[in-house]
């Protein structure tokens, strides 16, 4: 067994050099390459998440990414046709927010073509170090699928999709309250909010005359320009004279309609609340079901809009403490007291976000919740109680998906509006892409009216109206049917538990809208990674850990060791770096055990299973189809850590200290070629199925470790077959072996204890046994004596079985005799 001399191991492992060596031998043979004309493979198509481009690549990306990797390399070896595509999601607010703050400007500070161009130049730097960080990983996506949400080729095919509902009916402009942050300016949509608990202050005031009025206590004092009715409790007896009057609101003088309903909490403050327009998600609901009036009391940037010149202009944070000053100096305030709010807030930027009414568009994703609660009922997820997560939250939204957003670099929404008559224009679909902002409207008169005069819609898209088309457009959708038959929908949806509820949601109702069937057949979910303190990992806390910087350290293959041994699949995992030090010391054992037996096995390997092996190596043998079976199982159900601990287990344990140990007198000079050819056969049998097991989840180290057998031909292990299971495995030869070895191991306890070293000669070893095993024992002398250095061995029955053995073990009772 000789090695091709441009890929011998050197003498220590060294996961720099050989990582990059096998990335780039890789890129030249353009082995991950999906073969669109190849239909003889049956096609396995992975909808990868397209992360945002903010040139962060941390651990916890890793382990989203090394999943995604482990399936599509186990794949191809079962001889799929594997789909992996890589992508970006440019558009939106956090590339924007990441703009402001790099350059020091707010949106509006320079041109929107200045402003789209530095978004796209950052953009493009942060796509490079990302995809740098993938391919020291050993990502194997074919770079020549990859796409940018940001290109016109793209966005052309979402605003395909826009005009597509448009016509069916699933998207309408109208006037709703949305959440919105007034830092960013821009409505956002309920997955974006983030919910944090915080502290605030109750405060109780007078409402009315001084001695006839209510007292309502309320956090938000600023709103009381917006307060547009009053809720009590059916059942509070203390207000049931009042429902149905009005009351003056303080300060501002407008008069608040009394209102009963039994969502008012009697035991919350007084148990009278202020309804304003807009507060909060009960207060959108009030306002609609008891027809009250709509004030808007905050400007866009979270300003007060009010008339009066004490407050008009200021933050909803300063208006706050002049009113409260304003109330208190009038008597109008009885006491105040701290309490604990669960407060809404932008998820880029923790803002707190408003609710503000204004036109938007929106989709009806409220009239899918059925469709998609029975969708998900129907897909395979992994973990099960993933699938709830998501079902939960179809069943939880109270509004329509609000699908533009009020920025500047992302989709455009390809629609005109007649200024007389307000009519919508679209465009033809063969003139996409285009830009309302500054392109002409396609019409020149009004079909509805007759005008002449058009305005552009200026709003964008939000960005997971690009991202949830991922899976339509990877398929060749709408250009080739025939690849869409093939790949849509995708095998394998994979991503962070994290973005169930907005990716996985929105890829699904906008799928069943689109296509009339869910875009993914199966989920794969990960977990999120917890820093060395315990806690999330978050770049705040300060445990954040860069992907590249644990690469330099242990390599991409102990780093992908991790995330696989680190939990099941779905649950959060500890990033720890002694985890990392125990997988490169794995890879180190296997580098050193590959060296050993081709420093040992000089001459041609037996391709064919010699007859009549010993006992060990069938042992040997027969723990590798178990070994091959537990593996393959593992993958066919992504349980990701059970291979990983069972391939080292065995290597390290089965392979390195028990059966190297037990058969290195056979390569000794002089043996016997059958019995030496037997040895070398188990030993290459061993080494390569190990190295093709590891393969999705240690590629490097698989790569080297075949290319030690592929004598100089092309080719990689990942496009290698992967061994093949079995249906009956050798149990005989498991249990006969493991008695042998145990009987080995305890008498090597003996011979420490004596004060011998396991090099030592000894005399003579007698081995008291059963009639059962005296059989054993014997076909086996030899073993028993080379490894353990004895020169004689005498065998003795036991005693019958009244009077069995009393040490502990496989019923073995062993002296020596040094």
């Amino acid at each position: 067994m000789r090695s091709s001399p441009d890929y011998a191991l050197s003498k220590s492992y060294d996961p720099a050099s050989e990582e990059s060596k096998w990335q780039e031998y890789w890129r030249r043979q353009d082995v991950y390459h999906f073969d669109a004309q190849d239909t003889s493979r049956k096609t396995y198509s992975i909808d990868t998440p397209p992360p945002y481009p903010s040139g962060d690549f941390h651990v916890g990306n890793a382990l989203n990414w090394c999943y995604i990797d482990f399936v599509a390399r186990y794949k191809r070896m079962k001889g799929f046709n594997v789909h992996f595509p890589q992508g970006w999601d440019c558009h939106g607010l956090p590339t924007e927010v990441r703009v402001e703050q790099t350059f020091k400007i707010r949106k509006n500070d320079v041109p929107p073509e200045q402003f789209v161009e530095m978004c796209r130049k950052l953009t493009g730097e942060y796509i490079a170090k990302m995809k740098q960080s993938m391919k020291l990983l050993g990502i194997s996506s074919d770079w020549a699928l990859e796409y940018k949400t940001m290109d016109s080729s793209y966005y052309r095919l979402t605003q395909l999709s826009f005009l597509e509902l448009y016509k069916s009916g699933y998207l309408y402009r109208g006037e709703h309250p949305v959440n919105w942050c007034p830092r960013d300016e821009t409505a956002i949509a309920e997955a974006e909010v983030v919910y944090q608990e915080r502290k605030g202050t109750l405060y109780y005031m007078r409402f009315g005359d001084p001695d006839g009025g209510i007292e309502i206590a309320s956090t938000r004092p600023e709103l009381l320009a917006a307060c547009v009715g009053i809720a009590v409790n059916p059942k509070d007896d203390k207000y049931k004279t009042a429902v149905g009057k009005t009351i003056t609101v303080p300060i501002f003088g407008q008069k608040a309609r009394i209102i009963s309903d039994d969502e008012v909490d009697p035991r919350y403050g007084t148990g009278a609340v202020m309804i304003c327009t807009f507060g909060d998600k009960t207060d959108v609901r009030w306002q609609k079901k008891y027809h009250l009036p709509i004030i808007k009391a905050l400007t866009e940037n979270g300003r007060l809009s009010v008339d009066d010149s004490r407050f008009k202009g200021l933050k909803a944070e300063e208006a706050r403490k002049k009113i409260v000053a304003e109330l208190q100096g009038t008597g109008l305030i009885n006491k105040t007291e701290t309490t604990q709010q669960n407060i809404g807030t932008c998820w880029r930027c923790q803002t707190p976000i408003e609710i503000i009414s204004r036109p938007q568009w929106f989709m009806k994703t409220r009239d899918l919740t059925q469709k998609v609660v029975e969708q998900a009922g129907k897909l395979d997820w992994v973990p099960p109680f993933a699938k709830q997560r998501l079902i939960d939250w179809a069943e939880s939204l109270d509004w329509d998906w609000v699908i533009s957003r009020q920025r500047i670099f992302a989709t455009p929404i390809p629609v005109w509006y007649c200024t007389k008559c307000e009519s919508t224009i679209i465009p033809d679909e063969r003139d996409l892409p285009v830009d309302p902002r500054k392109d002409k409207a396609p019409e020149n008169t009004c079909p509805k009216c007759g005008g002449r005069e058009f305005q552009g819609e200026k709003d964008v898209l939000d960005t997971w109206m690009d991202s949830s088309i991922t899976a339509a457009i990877h398929a060749g959708w709408p250009s080739r049917p025939d690849l869409f038959k093939q790949l849509f929908p995708a095998d394998l949806q994979p991503n962070g538990l994290d973005i169930v509820r907005t990716w996985d949601y929105y890829l699904l109702v906008r799928s069943l809208a689109l296509f009339g069937t869910a875009p993914y057949k199966a989920l794969l979910i990960n977990g999120m990674v917890k820093g060395t303190d315990g806690r999330m990992m978050h770049k705040s806390y300060g445990n954040y850990v860069e992907a590249d910087e644990a690469v330099k350290k242990v390599g991409a293959d102990a780093l992908r060791q991790w995330a696989a041994a680190g939990g099941s699949t779905g649950y959060d995992i500890p990033f720890r770096w002694n985890e990392l030090e125990y997988g490169k010391k794995f890879l180190t054992k296997l580098w050193n055990v590959t060296r050993f037996i081709l420093a040992n096995t000089k001459d041609p390997l037996p391709s064919k299973k010699p007859t009549n092996l010993p006992l060990i190596d069938r042992w040997l043998l027969a723990n590798l189809q178990t070994l091959t079976n537990d593996v393959s199982e593992a993958f066919e159900t992504f349980q990701f850590n059970t291979a990983i601990e069972a391939i080292r287990k065995f290597t390290w344990h089965s392979l390195a200290d028990d059966y190297l140990e037990a058969i290195k007198y056979r390569l000794l000079p002089g043996r016997d070629p059958a019995d030496l050819k037997a040895t070398q056969y188990c030993l290459k049998e061993a080494l390569l199925t190990v190295g093709k097991l590891l393969a999705p989840i240690c590629p490097h180290m698989s790569e080297a470790i075949y290319h030690q057998f592929s004598l100089g031909k092309t080719g990689s292990v990942h496009q290698e077959n992967w061994p093949q299971p079995h249906e009956t495995v050798d149990d005989a030869s498991i249990r006969d072996g493991k008695l042998l070895l145990d009987l080995i191991a305890d008498a090597r306890r003996k011979k420490s204890s004596k004060g011998l070293s396991l090099g030592s000669n000894i005399k003579k070893i007698v081995i008291t046994t059963g009639a059962e095993h005296l059989h054993l024992l014997k076909e086996n002398e030899e073993t028993i004596l080379r490894t353990l250095k004895a020169n004689s061995m005498d065998l003795e029955r036991s005693p019958s079985s009244s009077n069995p053995l009393k040490e502990p073990g496989p019923g073995f009772k062993v002296e020596i005799h040094a």
